[in-house]
Order: C-alpha cells, then sequence, then structure tokens
C-alpha cells in the first residue's frame, strides 16, 4: 500500500495472497487494546478540572483580565463535550441490524468527517474516514448510520490515529461477523502543525483491515476513500 502509513498488522506472517485473496489474520499482533467495554461519565468532574486549569494558567503566568477570567469554566465544558465517546461502549450502535439479501456484497460508508483529541499532546486532529465491510454470506448488516455512531464513538476520547482503525475493525469482527472490515482514516495533527517539526499541510494516512479481502475491494475503497473530500 504505497504512500500509507499504520498498518492494521505489524507481522508480514499475519499477510497471505491466494488467488487474489489478501488474508490477514484479525488474530494479528497490535498493539494497541481494540476492543474498550469501559465507560464513564465526565459529568460531575467539572470544579476538579476547573481547578486544574487554572492552576495551569497560574504556572503558565497568564492572567489577562476578563478574557480568561471565566477560562477554566469554559475548558472543561469543551473537555466534557469532546470526550463524550467515554460515556458509551462504540460496538452498541452495531446492534440494529437488518436481514441481509443473499449476496450483499461490499458496504462503504466513505467521506466520515471527524475530529479527536491526541493523548499525547492534548491536541485536536481532524481529518476524514471511510468504513468498509463485506458481509458474510447468511449474516445480517448494519444500519449505515451506526457506523458513522462507531466511529465516533471512539475518536471522541483521548486517541492516537492508529488505534482509532484498529478499534472500529475490530469492533465490525467482533459484532457482525463480516468476512472482512476495514478502516482507512487521513489526519491533520495540530501536534505537527503548531509545534515540534512544524508541518501545517501534512496528512497521514492510517489502514486497519482485518479478515479476508479480495485484491479489487481493497482498490476500491482506496479510491472511494482518496475521493473523499
Amino acid at each position: 500500500m504505497n504512500g500509507l502509513s499504520g498498518s492494521a498488522v505489524t507481522a508480514a506472517e499475519a499477510v497471505g495472497f491466494v488467488n487474489g485473496m489478501t488474508t490477514i489474520s484479525a488474530t494479528a499482533a497490535i498493539e494497541y487494546p481494540l476492543i474498550d467495554t469501559e465507560t464513564f461519565h465526565i459529568d460531575g468532574r467539572d470544579s476538579a478540572v476547573e481547578k486544574a486549569v487554572q492552576q495551569l494558567l497560574e504556572a503558565l503566568g497568564m492572567n489577562e483580565g476578563e478574557h480568561t477570567a471565566k477560562t477554566p469554566e469554559r475548558v472543561a465544558r469543551a473537555w466534557r463535550e469532546m470526550l463524550w465517546g467515554y460515556g458509551e461502549v462504540p460496538e452498541d450502535h452495531l446492534d440494529t441490524d437488518f436481514p441481509a439479501p443473499a449476496d450483499p456484497g461490499l458496504v462503504v460508508m466513505h467521506g466520515i468527517s471527524f475530529a479527536s483529541t491526541c493523548a499525547h499532546h492534548l491536541l485536536p486532529f481532524s481529518g476524514r474516514a471511510t468504513v468498509a465491510y463485506r458481509p458474510s454470506p447468511g449474516q445480517r448488516v448494519v444500519g449505515i448510520s451506526k457506523l458513522a455512531r462507531l466511529f465516533h464513538g471512539y475518536a471522541a476520547r483521548l486517541q492516537i490515529q492508529e488505534r482509532i482503525g484498529h478499534q472500529v475493525a475490530a469492533g465490525i469482527m467482533r459484532k457482525l461477523n463480516p468476512s472482512g472490515a476495514m478502516c482507512l482514516i487521513t489526519a491533520r495533527h495540530d501536534c505537527m502543525r503548531l509545534r515540534g517539526v512544524c508541518e501545517p499541510h501534512a496528512e497521514t494516512t492510517t489502514e486497519a483491515r482485518n479478515g479476508s479481502w479480495m485484491d479489487h475491494d481493497i482498490t476500491l475503497v482506496h479510491r472511494l476513500h482518496l475521493a473523499s473530500p
């Protein structure tokens, strides 16, 4: 996959090519936790967050009068809004499913816009995502909006880009038992744009792929992802 980084598999032996089919073991060694069923609500923590933000402002020597007087309150509210994903199990969205045709074919949702928060620097990263799966014969299909809800549930947390893709693909495999599941993400990271290397236009594309895939399906998913605005 030229031009892609962050492949879902970390060992070459996890990949095999048979008659044009790419097979990636769903149990391939991945360094990130795939399934996250632990939830917690940050509601009720505002006072502690406000205190921490106030201490941060004081440590930085920042006092802009009325401009920062309510900053701790605003920041606490913003974090509560940005991290809402911790209050749910994203895979639960996949419980809404429907009977599938005898041969349902490939299901691809592309052009998913998102924003997340980097776990390393607490800075935003944002971009677009594509989620795809091929239902197994006789299996049910999920309501298509649920693919976006699954993705956003994992994105609305402290994250790294690679892990979101792994969690989304693994969640689909676990809940729907399809032939294969894939998640492509392209994003710009403020931790690269505003500091360090200072590359304001650099984009990072990652791929997470589980199950069995025909090469032409992989190509189609990538083309749809690249065509998304």
